[in-house]
């Protein structure tokens, strides 16, 4: 089974999810919809989290089509009440998929979790697709992560920020980047990508979002030895500190189309 991070029992995880929505959602949706999920087509959005991009699928393809929204929790997603979408605890290591189905696949910050199985899941994606379908894939690049901040402050984020990349699986931090040669290699046409980074300063969503993520995953981060509980605290507060700014990891899009039989 996909080892996920975030537990969704949390009190906080609900907002946490909201706020990844109204930070990355607008440039999910612009992507999407330059592909125009056809009225009446199929769309399955993998990991949908609490189901925005599902609900944005489910008006796009309007009542004659359908959307399958799945997830490992469908906690959140059982709350939806779209009558074309189908709501799918699965996972996409272990469970079967349909293939030769869907018009528009997307998935958002779901291979982070897995990166050693890229290659298989985006081949799973791409058997799943009509022919002329589009698989739309969305997954961080480290590599931007960065913080402006008094000396002190900006080693105790630098450090923490460490810690987070430890928290994830080898390879996580620089999956994104990998992405496009992955669609390649799967044997789909039009490959094309884009980034974009968001600037954390406080007040703002993005860094509300990445300090509420620090905090979900304060055991394993303080697991990692290289602060003490104080220091994370120090860390959380810096967040909310004006002489703060620091880059997001990039979000990696990239797109790619089931060639035509």
């Amino acid at each position: 089974m996909s080892k996920y991070l975030f537990d969704n029992s949390w009190d906080q995880e609900r907002r946490r999810l909201d706020l990844l929505e109204q930070v990355f959602d607008p440039g999910t949706t612009g992507h999407l919809g330059r592909l125009a999920p056809p009225p009446g087509g199929q769309c399955l959005e993998i990991g949908a989290g609490a189901g925005s991009i599902a609900r944005w699928m489910c008006d796009r393809v309007g009542p004659d089509g359908r959307v399958v929204a799945t997830d490992l929790d469908i906690g959140f997603l059982e709350q939806l009440t779209e009558k074309n979408l189908e709501v799918r605890r699965h996972d996409i290591l272990a469970d079967e998929l349909e293939e030769d189905t869907f018009d528009l696949i997307h998935a958002r910050l779901v291979l982070e979790f897995f990166p050693e199985r890229q290659a298989e899941v985006v081949g799973r994606l791409a058997s799943a697709l009509r022919p002329g379908g589009w698989l739309v894939l969305e997954d961080f690049d480290w590599s931007t992560l960065t913080a402006i901040a008094a000396s002190a402050q900006r080693d105790l984020l630098a450090r923490v920020h460490e810690a987070l990349r430890l928290a994830f699986p080898a390879g996580s931090p620089t999956l994104g980047r990998g992405l496009p040669l992955a669609f390649r290699a799967a044997g789909l046409a039009d490959v094309g990508a884009d980034g974009r980074v968001h600037v954390g300063l406080s007040g703002t969503l993005a860094a509300d979002w990445w300090q509420l993520s620090m905090l979900a995953l304060r055991t394993q981060l303080l697991d990692s030895g290289l602060f003490a509980e104080s220091e994370f605290d120090d860390a959380l507060r810096a967040i909310d500190d004006d002489g703060v700014c620091f880059l997001l990891p990039t979000m990696i899009t990239v797109w790619g189309r089931r060639p035509p039989a």
